[in-house]
């Protein structure tokens, strides 16, 4: 493999051309050692020459990104072949990493996130009034979302999971998604106390029915083929986030959950064309008052009521769940994934196998009839407020490699944002989630 090596407009570009195998990214990750001083801020890779990419390149590529993020700066990838393009995509990289169609974009890109936050030309149309708060827009990117769904929420409020019904997924950088879950390798050892479950941000934490009432937090540093999320239910964001937006709360104590996810549905009909009524949220957030339910015993065949009703029967819903009545938690931070839909749309245009697999109504939700909402939430002792923050991946990490670990809930409706960084996901279509 040859590298051509460039700067234009203080951005160092490499240009590969051959194969990036082994061998190839053993040369790439000595060409950066090299060209790369530790100082620099800006590094793009010209992939327009380059026919093979392996792990071993992927690796290099996330060692490069996260590496000039940590000091501040900025990696980008254009110009892929389609092959590298698929590999970047089954990888789970594609959303993990910037990537752009021509050098053009990605230089764009590059000289945008390097210049300081408190020079950049704030827009009037980027700050907007929402009910109950003020929404900033600190991004937008093309993106097709969807919700993949694995299993069928309905054969957890039946009680009738089996081993047939358990997939196991892999844990990726950039999967938001939550369920019903468990870690652990033979079916005697999860199924009986399989539980709430969130994956964010590469992060898996897991809330065994075991009666202890205490997650599980796992963050994987690599990839395991042997260690995966085993779950009978799983709802996933899919295709990155279209918007990232910060959120402020206009009442100290925050904005409820249900109000807040209104609000995202009011401002999304009237600026965009492809809302078709659902969002899909990852949300780095300061939650005022945090409200959690959880089932407390696996909703595994064996377990199935004697009465023969669902786990949310009248009759059954005080032994199956728990439930706050009263703040769990108050003033702290938290990493949410979820997913909403505004029931005062027609929701036709979704399919509606996998829309119907994926919502269910919590009577323990404070009344909202014009929504519904499915959302999980990880709580950390509260971190310091980021300023000007528009990178949502970044503050999630931050969050996860700094924050003091205290809870996982499945979370009410009643749950009070004071202020979030929100990816937004316009949902396209729900479908079958294949990514196990």
């Amino acid at each position: 493999m040859v590298i051509h090596t460039s700067y234009e407009d203080g951005v160092l570009i490499l240009r590969p051309e051959g194969r990036i195998d082994t061998h190839g990214s053993e040369r790439l990750d000595a060409e950066t050692a090299t060209a790369l001083p530790d100082d620099a801020h800006a590094l793009a890779l010209d992939m327009r020459h380059v026919n093979y990419l392996s792990s071993a390149g992927l690796r290099v590529f996330l060692r490069l990104y996260k590496d000039l993020r940590a000091r501040g700066g900025c990696f980008a990838l254009f110009g892929l072949q389609p092959y590298c393009a698929q590999v970047l995509d089954i990888a789970g990289f594609s959303e993990a990493l910037p990537v752009f169609a021509d050098e053009e974009e990605a230089l764009g890109h590059i000289h945008a996130e390097q210049t300081p936050a408190s020079s950049r030309a704030e827009r009037p149309e980027d700050v907007a009034r929402i009910e109950g708060g003020t929404i900033r827009t600190t991004g937008t990117r093309d993106a097709t979302g969807t919700i993949d769904v694995l299993g069928d929420i309905n054969d957890v409020l039946h009680a009738r999971i089996e081993l047939k019904h358990i997939a196991s997924k892999p844990f990726f950088q950039t999967e938001y998604s939550l369920g019903l879950g468990a870690l652990g390798d033979l079916p005697e050892d999860y199924l009986p106390i399989m539980g709430e479950a969130i994956m964010i941000g590469g992060t898996m934490v897991w809330l065994p029915t075991d009666g202890n009432d205490t997650p599980d937090f796992l963050i994987p540093k690599k990839q395991s083929a042997a260690v995966t999320l085993r779950t009978g239910f799983n709802v996933c964001v899919r295709g990155g986030f279209n918007e990232t937006v910060w959120f402020e709360a206009d009442d100290p104590e925050g904005l409820p959950m249900s109000a807040l996810y209104r609000a995202l549905f009011d401002r999304s009909r009237q600026h965009r064309p492809d809302f078709r009524g659902a969002l899909g949220l990852a949300m780095r957030a300061e939650v005022g008052k945090a409200f959690g339910s959880g089932v407390t015993r696996s909703p595994v065949l064996p377990h199935k009521p004697a009465n023969g009703k669902m786990i949310l029967d009248p009759d059954n819903f005080p032994e199956w769940f728990e439930i706050d009545k009263e703040p769990r938690h108050r003033n702290l931070t938290a990493l949410i994934c979820g997913a909403g839909v505004d029931l005062t749309m027609v929701l036709s245009a979704y399919n509606q196998t996998y829309l119907n697999r994926t919502f269910y109504l919590n009577p323990s939700n404070q009344p909202a009839h014009d929504v519904l909402l499915h959302n999980h939430a990880v709580f950390f002792n509260p971190l310091p407020v980021p300023e000007q923050a528009t990178d949502l991946e970044h503050e999630i990490d931050q969050v996860v490699d700094q924050g003091d670990f205290i809870d996982m809930r499945h979370l009410l409706d009643q749950t009070t944002v004071q202020s979030a960084l929100i990816g937004i996901n316009y949902v396209q279509d729900f479908r079958e989630d294949r990514h196990t």
